[in-house]
């Protein structure tokens, strides 16, 4: 392993690999802890979005709130605390949607995505580098927004797809 950077969440690792063939290559790799993201489900049939700053695109985007596992903590936790800092949710009930890696061709980032039912909503406890606005929207409208590019975030559109199927709710 040649540690290249090393940062506050991401770690840039390139390192010579023998594949399966029996070539060797350079992989450039970047080494990301285990993150959760979660669906709210609020008053049956509401979704609770959020509108991130994002800098590294520098523009704002609809997504569902995730956040990186910290080390020791259970991915259920670092849900609830995330709903809480995030969108302020109490939450009620949550289940697992998906689980598995988001960009396995350079990144070790590896995802569980749930849908949680959401008790009630206080005020959320954003990070001080977090710009964001809690949106609540009617499912159908999400999808909607799924389908004609106003959320233009994967794991958010996966976990709307996904809760979709398993629900049997059709648009």
């Amino acid at each position: 392993m040649v540690i290249v950077y090393r940062g506050r969440r991401v770690t840039l690792d390139v390192s010579k690999t023998v594949l399966p063939n029996g070539r060797e290559m350079n992989v450039e790799k970047v080494l990301f802890p285990h993150a959760i993201a979660a669906l709210p489900i609020y008053e049956s049939n509401k979704v609770v979005l959020l509108r991130q700053f994002r800098p590294v695109i520098n523009d704002y985007i609809l997504e569902i709130p995730a956040g990186v596992i910290e080390e020791g903590e259970r991915p259920e936790m670092a849900l609830i605390r995330e709903l809480n800092e995030e969108i302020g949710a109490e939450v009620d009930y949550f289940e697992k949607l998906f689980e598995g890696f988001t960009s396995p061709g350079y990144s070790t980032e590896y995802l569980t995505i749930y849908y949680v039912s959401i008790r009630r909503l206080g005020e959320p406890k954003p990070e001080p580098h977090e710009v964001i606005d809690r949106v609540i929207v009617d499912f159908r409208d999400a999808v909607n927004m799924v389908l004609n590019g106003g959320i233009r975030d994967a794991k958010s559109a996966l976990a709307i797809t996904l809760y979709m199927l398993k629900k049997g709710i059709r648009v």
